[in-house]
């Protein structure tokens, strides 16, 4: 079965995304089924879609007839296994071909083709739609067929370059982005939530640190500078069964509202947290109260994005925060109490201004061999000329 992608047009972590789900694959050296594919683009916060390919022609008319003749949508026809389901169709053209006033490539532009264009493509596979079993549903169907134009691969290149317009008639496998949950990334977008901070940690770059944390159903997962719970959000999409979270949260209600956070929780249908605590994470109190929570086992994952500059500034502290975080995992590792389970993650953000030494923000070798860590990989995010930060993974 052959697939294809759409994705978002940005520079921010493209090669952090396949991190997590598809390390195995290759690694094993195995091939990737249908389901396979769905899930890892589930997770892809970078992915709009994946889209199977149906069948290929260079009118619509030779579409339908394709799709026939290979009977790659026999499912839907009348008697199919799918044949009560409902459907719609969609004309997606990129490149030259779309109707935009540029000619500049469109790939991951959020986009919609001319209407009148869409109803010309509808007409012109009705041969293949009058034999669907289903009603038509614009709105919510279980199943959208796309009309995609103007995307060669290298067979088709030459013939493109000619001035030919190849078509792909493509059935919707999922979206990117929602996990499990279904949702979209944006769907956990700083303005769509009722809880936001001063900083908030964008939905793609939640999305990314817990991907490189792994997250799954069933994990137990600590974010120790949990703010609006940006992360938290993202992991309960990406693993909505069964997941057990703690936030701890220094700011009071004033500042970040934990009645709001649970409604934006309650809002999206999403598992709540286990608990949201008020307090100093590098408290070892507050800590083995986070535990309590999950019944005093150790974490299989920290994720967060620490609020770097404040704490120092004040004078609250000398370090900066990865470093406190790892010396506290380190004290527990002490007294019998882990905060980080065996083969657990800790997963943060490092901002790095220009001309530092990124290093004197990340605990030392001395460190992470006294909290029983291993440094396993930096990943950078560019943010502007000067600033940039990066998402450090660490295993225990």
């Amino acid at each position: 079965v052959r697939f294809y992608s759409t994705s978002t047009n940005t520079s921010s972590m493209n090669n952090v995304q396949r991190q997590s789900e598809e390390e195995d694959t290759i690694t094993n050296k195995r091939e990737m089924s249908k389901e396979d594919w769905i899930k890892v683009v589930q997770r892809c916060s970078l992915i709009r879609g994946a889209f199977e390919i149906v069948a290929r022609g260079d009118t619509c008319e030779e579409l339908a007839e394709n799709a026939l003749k290979e009977k790659s949508l026999d499912d839907l026809l009348l008697n199919g296994t799918n044949t009560n389901s409902t459907w719609r169709v969609r004309l997606r053209q990129y490149g030259s071909t779309a109707a935009t006033g540029s000619k500049s490539k469109q790939y991951g532009k959020k986009m919609r083709s001319p209407m009148k264009k869409e109803r010309e493509a509808v007409m012109q596979l009705k041969k293949l739609l009058i034999k669907f079993g289903g009603e038509v549903d614009l709105k919510d169907a279980d199943v959208t067929i796309y009309v995609l134009e103007g995307l060669a691969d290298s067979s088709q290149q030459q013939q493109q370059q000619q001035g030919g317009s190849p078509k792909l008639l493509a059935r919707l496998l999922t979206r990117g982005g929602g996990g499990e949950s279904g949702l979209s990334t944006s769907s956990i977008a700083p303005n769509t939530r009722l809880c936001v901070t001063n900083t908030p940690l964008a939905p793609i770059e939640a999305f990314t640190i817990c991907n490189v944390a792994r997250i799954k159903n069933g994990d137990r997962i600590l974010d120790p500078f949990a703010g609006s719970c940006a992360t938290l959000l993202a992991a309960s999409m990406l693993a909505p069964s069964s997941i057990q979270s703690v936030g701890i949260e220094i700011s009071h209600n004033g500042k970040v509202n934990r009645e709001h956070v649970i409604d934006d929780f309650k809002l999206r249908n999403l598992t709540l947290p286990a608990a949201l605590l008020h307090g100093d994470a590098m408290d070892e109190e507050i800590r083995q109260n986070a535990r309590s929570y999950i019944e005093n086992q150790p974490f299989d994952a920290i994720l967060t994005d620490p609020p770097y500059g404040i704490r120092e500034k004040t004078g609250f502290c000398d370090d900066p925060p990865l470093i406190q975080l790892v010396k506290c995992i380190g004290l527990d590792r002490d007294n019998d109490r882990r905060l980080l389970k065996k083969s657990g993650r800790l997963v943060a953000f490092v901002p790095h201004v220009k001309g530092t030494d990124v290093r004197l923000a990340m605990p030392s070798q001395a460190e992470l061999d006294h909290a029983g860590l291993e440094f396993c990989q930096m990943l950078e995010q560019p943010l502007n000329d000067s600033l940039t930060r990066w998402l450090v993974e660490y295993k225990c």
